[in-house]
């Protein structure tokens, strides 16, 4: 998210603009996947810049997040039509021009058609992505303008064009739930099983603000491969200090690829928390790596009430996830970050959660062996 505080602290004495070091501890990881996938929750609709509630961010903004890895952006949330039609079409453009793959809003119905579901190859893997969201803060888009709005009859229509088009593996892109709740609800939890009965394999989603719990067994006892639902990754950078609200997961998913079938081999998180503080002497908003800053806070100079603040994050979090078993124990691992060297994986059950890396894996070799990253 863009809000105006974050605008302001990107703005350098000449007058540009430079989010970069927003993502100085986290791009090296987000770099190392086969795909990185964000959610753009602004508009990039050109001055005047402004924050909540109706975003609009400097393009800068997106080179960064292009720079430190991220390959494809969704648009499709409650705040892309926060400066109408002519601020979904300028973020498209942009977009465009920055030579950035996108997914969620359109010009026209052409353009949809052409380029929803998204196909890409990963590592040998051919993906569909497909992505909705719940509403757009009551601005409706104007026609021919088009906004993927989560809709049972559209999404049948778009999971089988996916499968026509060749894709071995589908995930769900979604904007939903209830804003600030820490458990999924019902109709989250309706939605994703639907989505998965008509022939999603994974499916991650967003908007709450806070990390929620996750699932690997969405359709007990289907004898399928794990059905992966993550209900809310929280906040990549923001504003937001409220408890919960001043972090998130990066989701990783290890997919494999044999003769019969293209499944998720191992699903990992990682825990971030954003520092609104000075490094270097540069007031910036940094993610950084939680559970990394909690115990080497000198690296990331963090002090005072900011390191209580991570500790309670890195604390919260992380005790919820590891909370989410089945009744096999089977989980979703923990991703550790390790500034020096190789990060390594904790070696718990075979599925446990971290975020934003997937990582696909093209040949029918032995389960958790050498895989290709894709992240989200």
């Amino acid at each position: 998210m863009g809000h105006g505080p974050q605008i302001k602290a990107a703005l350098r004495a000449d007058g540009t603009y430079d989010y970069s070091p927003c993502f100085r501890y986290v791009k090296d990881y987000i770099q190392s996947a086969d795909l990185a996938i964000l959610n753009l929750e602004v508009t990039l609709a050109g001055p005047p810049y402004t924050g909540y509630p109706q975003f609009s961010s400097p393009r800068e903004l997106a080179v960064a997040a292009r720079d430190a890895g991220f390959d494809i952006f969704t648009t499709a949330n409650n705040h892309c039509m926060d400066r109408g039609r002519a601020g979904l079409e300028r973020t498209l453009r942009v977009l465009d021009t920055l030579g950035i793959p996108h997914l969620g809003t359109y010009r026209d119905r052409d353009q949809r058609d052409r380029n929803h579901p998204l196909i890409v190859d990963a590592g040998g893997i051919r993906l569909a992505l497909l992505t909705y969201t719940y509403g757009t803060n009551g601005i409706p888009a104007v026609s021919p303008n088009i906004v993927n709005l989560i809709d049972t009859a559209e999404m049948a229509r778009d999971l089988r064009a996916a499968r026509e088009k060749g894709a071995d593996f589908v995930i769900t892109l979604i904007h939903w739930g209830i804003e600030y709740a820490v458990k999924a609800n019902a109709e989250q939890e309706q939605t994703a099983r639907w989505l998965l009965e008509h022939g999603c394999d994974a499916v991650i989603g967003g908007h709450p603000h806070v990390v929620q719990n996750f699932t690997l067994d969405a359709i007990p006892n289907n004898n399928r491969h794990p059905e992966i639902v993550v209900y809310s990754m929280g906040n990549l950078v923001s504003n937001q200090r409220d408890i919960n609200t001043d972090g998130g997961i990066m989701i990783e998913l290890d997919l494999q690829k044999t003769f019969f079938s293209t499944h998720v081999a191992a699903c990992r998180y990682m825990p971030y928390w954003v520092h609104r503080g000075t490094v270097d002497s540069l007031y910036q908003y940094y993610i950084v790596p939680s559970t990394d800053a909690v115990e080497h806070p000198d690296h990331y100079q963090i002090g005072g009430d900011a390191l209580k603040a991570l500790q309670l994050f890195d604390s919260n979090t992380r005790a919820r996830l590891e909370a989410c078993r089945l009744p096999s124990d089977a989980g979703i691992g923990e991703h550790r970050f390790y500034r020096r060297g190789k990060p390594e994986i904790t070696p718990t059950s075979l599925f446990k959660s971290q975020n934003s890396k997937f990582k696909i894996q093209n040949q029918p070799r032995p389960l958790l062996q050498e895989r290709v990253p894709l992240r989200y």
